[in-house]
């Protein structure tokens, strides 16, 4: 529990800061970081720090990157989780290029859900926002995932001028399929921001454009400790999510702690603070030690991001090497 009595029940463990995507909204154009080297955490030490996170009242792992599956033996990492106890739930969020070669392996580890990044059906805009032509590779690996049976989230981020007016179009596309969409306001992060101002979509204006086919309203079933506010179509069933960190933020509820590649526990996403875990867990720290540091991470905690404080305070790293 932080200083504010939230109390932690998820943790996001990025696996690598390296991704076979250029997304605009996350990977500044000069970031060449693909390397998986000692000063990452072996998928061992994450499982190690996931059992300790455990024992804190932590329930659910969220696996990210970059882009988490150019890591090697995901599905056994996730095999590993799944078995610590405690934890309730382990899913991964993914750009969706590598599930044809791993989604049998993940569903089969005993993986959750995977949520899949598709910010247009357009193939020109598709590839305007990651940086190269990937649309077929992304409805591949959404068909793979489907074929296994593992559940499906779509995660969209809408950019101003580029693929907010497909709001539409992508809800229907994941109604049709009963896959949950999820609209992810842009949010300004390290060198990416200057690269793209006034890019955010408020979510207000995504749900005007929506009411024009669903019968939208607020799904009460949500925890509050979501970060996407969840609206159901009345008529249909259809679900669309709103993760809205600028213009409607849910810091208030927030019971998330991430865990970088490089091992630093962040307790929050926009905040430039960290603990470190790996030199510690490699000089040998026991159970106790760990939860130390978990503690310490906490305490450290804002009441809130100050994206839109009087005086906005801005991550001076890039989402790419926190695991959004």
């Amino acid at each position: 529990m932080d200083r504010f009595d939230r109390r932690f029940r998820s943790l996001r463990v990025s696996l690598t800061p390296a991704c076979n995507f250029a997304c605009v909204y996350c990977r500044p154009a000069d970031h060449r970081t693909f390397q998986h080297g000692s000063a990452l955490l072996s998928l061992g030490e994450i499982a190690r720090v996931v059992r300790t996170a455990a024992g804190l009242g932590f329930r659910k792992v969220r696996l990210t990157g970059g882009e988490p599956l150019v890591r090697p033996h995901v599905p056994d990492l996730v095999a590993d989780l799944k078995a610590i106890p405690g934890i309730a739930e382990v899913a991964l969020t993914t750009n969706g290029s590598l599930l044809p070669r791993h989604a049998g392996r993940l569903k089969s580890a005993g993986l959750d859900r995977v949520n899949v990044s598709l910010d247009s059906l357009n193939r020109e805009a598709a590839a305007k926002l990651a940086g190269r032509d990937v649309l077929a590779e992304v409805l591949a690996g959404l068909e793979a995932a489907a074929s296994t049976g593992l559940p499906v989230k779509l995660n969209v981020v809408p950019v101003r001028g580029v693929n907010d007016h497909e709001a539409l179009d992508l809800a229907l596309y994941g109604a049709e399929r009963g896959w949950e969409v999820r609209f992810i306001e842009y949010m300004p992060m390290g060198r990416v921001a200057q690269s793209l101002p006034d890019a955010t979509v408020p979510t207000a204006e995504l749900r005007e454009r929506l009411a024009e086919r669903f019968d939208l309203h607020p799904d009460p079933s949500v925890s509050a400790s979501d970060p996407a506010r969840r609206w159901v179509c009345r008529r249909t069933g259809a679900r669309v999510g709103f993760i809205s960190s600028l213009t409607e933020n849910f810091c208030g509820a927030c019971d998330r702690m991430r865990l970088t590649a490089e091992g630093q526990l962040r307790p929050c996403l926009h905040q430039d603070a960290g603990v470190d875990v790996r030199g510690p867990l490699r000089a040998g720290a026991d159970d106790a030690a760990l939860a130390v540091l978990f503690n310490r991470a906490a305490d450290a905690k804002w009441a809130g991001h100050e994206m839109t404080a009087a005086e906005p305070r801005f991550s001076e790293r890039d989402m790419i090497s926190l695991g959004g």
